[in-house]
């Protein structure tokens, strides 16, 4: 499974539906997150991690 497809099934597991893809970049409510390989080794872990992509947000307050 493909960390786009392993993101998408986290936010349709949490309830969200309000949600797009630009790329390989999630957008949810007008904030874009970085989609990356989490290896934590937590029991619950899904192997994804979503981060706030900051280099967008800054282009925008500019």
């Amino acid at each position: 499974m493909t960390l786009k497809a392993r993101a998408q099934e986290k936010v349709e597991r949490a309830g969200i539906s309000n949600y797009s893809f630009d790329q390989d970049v999630l957008v949810m409510c007008g904030v874009r997150y970085t989609i990356e390989a989490c290896e934590c080794g937590e029991p619950g872990c899904d192997g994804v991690r979503l981060r706030k992509n900051m280099t967008a947000m800054a282009r925008v307050l500019q």
